[in-house]
C-alpha cells in the first residue's frame, strides 16, 4: 500500500480528489489523501489559520512537511492550475514567454522537482486549469442547470469551443476555462459545479479527454505497482 499525499490550491480540488480521485486509486492500492495549502499559520501553536491559493513559497513549505518523514511508503504529488501560478512559483518568469502551454508546463514540473529535490514527489500542473476536466463533461453540467438562460450560455460556449480539446483551451485573462465557464453559465459555481460534473465524467472518462491529466493519474496508479 502507497500512501499517496496530493497537494490542492483549494477546495474545489481538494472535493475531486476525495471524492473522484482517491477512490479511484484505492483500486490500485494506493491511499490518497488531499491537502489544502496552508497560507498561514498560527506562530505558537501550529494551527492552520487560512487556506488555498498563495505563494509557492507556502506550497513548498507544506510538501517538504510532509516529505521529512523517511517513510519508503510515501509519495506527495500536486494538483496546481498553470493559469494563475504564484509570482515566486520557479522559473515561471524565465518560462512565462514559451507559447507551447504543454512543454511549460512540462518545464514548470521539472523546476518543482528540482526545488524539493526528493524523488517521492510527483510534480503535475494542470494545463491549463482544474476546469478544463470541467469541459470534458459539459453534458452533465447541463443537467444540473435549471436556468433557461444558463443552458443557453452552455451551448454557446459549446459552439465557441467546437472541436477545441478541454486541455487546449487556452490560458488567457478572459479565454481561460474558468473565465469562459463564468462568462457564458449565470451561476456556474466552481466549488459546487465542478467536482459534481467530474466526478460524473468519472476519471477514466477524464483521462481519455484530457490525455495529459490522464497521464499523470496512470503515474499514479502505477505507484500501487511498485514495491514500496
Amino acid at each position: 500500500m502507497i500512501r499517496l499525499f496530493v497537494i490542492v490550491e483549494g477546495d474545489t480540488e481538494q472535493e475531486f480528489v476525495k471524492h473522484s480521485l482517491a477512490p479511484h486509486l484505492d483500486g490500485f492500492s494506493v491511499w490518497t489523501t488531499p491537502i489544502e495549502v496552508t497560507t498561514k499559520r498560527d506562530r505558537k501553536t501550529g494551527q492552520k489559520l487560512s487556506q488555498g491559493g498563495g505563494h509557492w513559497k507556502h506550497w513548498r513549505k507544506d510538501i517538504r512537511r510532509l516529505l521529512r518523514s523517511n517513510a519508503a511508503d510515501l509519495r506527495v504529488t500536486s494538483l496546481f492550475d498553470l493559469y494563475g501560478l504564484p509570482e515566486d512559483f520557479p522559473r515561471l518568469a524565465e518560462l512565462s514567454s514559451e507559447r507551447d502551454t504543454v512543454h511549460r508546463a512540462g518545464l514548470l514540473q521539472d523546476a518543482m522537482r528540482d526545488d524539493i529535490e526528493d524523488h517521492r514527489f510527483i510534480p503535475y500542473v494542470q494545463r491549463h486549469e482544474f476546469e478544463a476536466l470541467v469541459l470534458s463533461g459539459l453534458d452533465h453540467l447541463r443537467e444540473q442547470l435549471a436556468d433557461a438562460d444558463a443552458r443557453a450560455g452552455l451551448d454557446a460556449l459549446r459552439e465557441e469551443l467546437g472541436d477545441t480539446a478541454p486541455e487546449d483551451v487556452n490560458d488567457g485573462p478572459e479565454t481561460a476555462p474558468s473565465k469562459r465557464l463564468l462568462a457564458r453559465v449565470p451561476g456556474y459555481g466552481k466549488t459546487t459545479h465542478g467536482p459534481s460534473v467530474t466526478a460524473k465524467v468519472g476519471i477514466d472518462g477524464l483521462k481519455q479527454r484530457c490525455p495529459r491529466f490522464g497521464a499523470w493519474v496512470a503515474s499514479l496508479e502505477a505507484l500501487g505497482e511498485q514495491p514500496s
